[in-house]
């Protein structure tokens, strides 16, 4: 290989890795005014199921945050952050996306407790013969909830 083919390879890297780097940049800008904007309306807070990232297993890949069609999540700091809680719908396209499983969906956080019923696997209530699906059952998504109520009626049969 010769001198001119080296510095040929060199500079196309250089200009491959620039580029990704800016876009990076960006997107991790994007990301933090989009958290300090959540915090400045008061919306820390996720209303139902929400990504929780494990830090030590993210590899800040991003591919969650580009899973997620309410742009909750983002990528500072090289790791997935939740930057908009409030808008974070427990869909679980980040789960989905997340390459080293680094994403679980929790209800509640550390300020705010989980206030869902207890329900069975055939989504029975503590009184016998409530069942419970959906909004109700802390899961507000009406695909979740149409595949719950069906669940439940198959328990009945």
């Amino acid at each position: 290989m010769n001198l001119l083919n080296l510095l040929s390879y060199l500079l196309v890297t250089t200009v491959a890795l620039a580029a990704y780097l800016m876009l990076r940049r960006r997107g991790e800008g994007q990301a933090i005014e989009a958290q300090a904007e959540a915090v400045r309306q008061g919306l820390t807070e996720p209303p139902s199921l929400h990504p929780v990232v494990d830090p030590q297993r993210c590899i800040g890949s991003g591919g969650c945050a580009r899973a997620c069609p309410e742009q909750a999540l983002g990528v500072i700091n090289g790791k997935a952050t939740l930057v908009n809680p409030a808008a974070c719908i427990g869909h679980g396209a980040c789960l989905a996306a997340c390459p080293v499983e680094a994403i679980s969906l929790v209800f509640g956080t550390r300020t705010r407790g989980v206030d869902i019923p207890q329900v069975t696997p055939e989504f029975e209530s503590n009184v016998p013969g409530l069942f419970i699906a959906g909004e109700l059952g802390g899961m507000g998504l009406i695909r979740k909830a149409a595949e719950q109520g069906r669940q439940a009626m198959n328990a009945l049969r």
